[in-house]
């Protein structure tokens, strides 16, 4: 049961990535700030690979960098209303620095969507008004996150038994326990 589980973890993560309108397409990601206030904020889920490596994509300037430079731990939520299935990881997050890797990703980018990251002023900055953002030509801010599960947790709440169940990777494999819900 506990491999069926995982495998259904694994399943609706890779098609949150290619699905938009998958409830876990925008989840949960959790940094600390340099005074380990916790932050909270939604992103885009954009690429899972088969070792469940996650990808988001982000503004070079945004606060959630900086969290990450400084702590790379991070916590993640995925909420499906529908099945009432919360799947809840702690992971580490890295800043892809590679050039060459940004380049190809930013080369996948919608150009509607590459705008986001090309702002005169950076993510969080006031403005008197949301028609006062400026764009730049020709520059752009883009970054990507790699995000590494280190713990997934399962929650299913489902009559008459509720299923919670917590994964640890021992040895290269993901090993799963059942928890009291």
């Amino acid at each position: 049961m506990k491999d069926i589980i995982f495998s259904s973890i694994a399943v609706d993560l890779k098609n949150a990535a290619e699905n938009s309108d998958h409830p876990f397409r925008y989840f949960t990601l959790a940094t600390s700030d340099f005074n380990n206030i916790p932050r909270l904020r939604t992103v885009v889920l954009r690429n899972v690979d088969d070792d469940l490596n996650m990808m988001v994509y982000t503004d070079e300037r945004s606060k959630k960098i900086s969290n990450i430079q400084a702590n790379n731990r991070v916590s993640l939520l995925f909420l499906d209303q529908q099945r009432l299935l919360q799947i809840s990881i702690r992971a580490k997050a890295e800043i892809i620095t590679d050039h060459q890797v940004i380049h190809k990703i930013w080369e996948q980018i919608p150009e509607k969507s590459k705008k986001d990251y090309t702002t005169e002023l950076s993510p969080g900055k006031e403005i008197k008004n949301p028609e006062d953002v400026d764009y730049l030509e020709g520059k752009h801010f883009f970054s990507a996150i790699k995000i590494t599960p280190i713990r997934i947790e399962y929650l299913r709440l489902k009559r008459p038994i509720h299923t919670r169940v917590i994964f640890k990777k021992e040895l290269g494999e993901w090993k799963g326990t059942y928890l009291v819900p």
